[in-house]
């Protein structure tokens, strides 16, 4: 296990505001990518500035 990756790939992911922080002591570097991978997505996702419809969308209330 190359730790230099292992701190890029942590500060990667504590980029990303998550209270408490996982244990990455207990976590491989492919479950690191891969949580930060989604939360990327997720936030582009749901911070995206292109929406399909003019109106708001409201269905979700």
């Amino acid at each position: 296990m190359n730790d230099e990756e292992r701190k890029a790939l942590i500060k990667k992911d504590q980029e990303f505001s998550t209270l408490p922080r996982p244990n990455y002591e207990k976590m491989t570097n492919d479950q690191i990518r891969k949580r930060t991978e989604i939360i990327e997505q997720t936030f582009k996702v749901l911070f995206s500035e292109t929406d399909d419809n003019d109106e708001e969308d409201d269905s979700y209330l």
